[in-house]
């Protein structure tokens, strides 16, 4: 029998990755060239993450153990990282859509982070546990990266701002 926090665990990260998904598709929609791009490259990144949770989810919750060892197909994976110019900071701290979109991200990635670290510290089964950390690293690097754009734009978004009330 699986332990059932494995597997509400595993459903807190379907849900946090859906979220993510939602946010960066929004946010492609939004934007427009390399800014578009970079959120659709996460979106499609997070979409793996859900696929990847939801076969552990399934083959767990049918009493089954995991299939494959999806560590090691995750840690083969490895996203570019964004490709931070002057005009995509720019493109992006002039609208606000998209400014809001990663501090939220920001958020999403750091919990994403966090929890995937402290179920690879709780869970029991082996390739889970295994495959927590290399979700746990990844979000990570997500974090730092969305962390580091949100600085940047800073500046550029005061700069592109009326202040004008209500």
């Amino acid at each position: 029998m699986v332990d059932s926090a494995l597997l509400e665990g595993l459903k807190t990260g379907l849900k946090g990755e859906m979220d993510s998904v939602t946010l960066y598709t929004d946010a492609a929609g939004r934007a427009g060239g390399e800014v578009a791009a970079f959120f659709t490259e996460l979106a499609e990144e997070e979409k793996r993450h859900f696929n990847w949770l939801l076969q552990y989810y399934r083959e767990l919750s049918g009493g089954k153990a995991p299939a494959r060892n999806l560590a090691a197909e995750a840690a083969a994976v490895t996203g570019r990282g964004p490709i931070v110019t002057e005009s995509f900071i720019k493109r992006l701290a002039g609208n606000q859509h998209l400014v809001t979109a990663i501090a939220s991200a920001v958020l999403l990635e750091l919990n994403a982070a966090k929890h995937y670290g402290s179920m690879a510290e709780n869970t029991t089964v082996p390739e889970v546990k295994d495959f927590f950390k290399v979700l746990a690293a990844w979000e990570k690097k997500h974090y730092e990266d969305l962390l580091k754009i949100q600085e940047e734009s800073r500046a550029s978004w005061f700069d592109a701002q009326n202040f004008e009330p209500f």
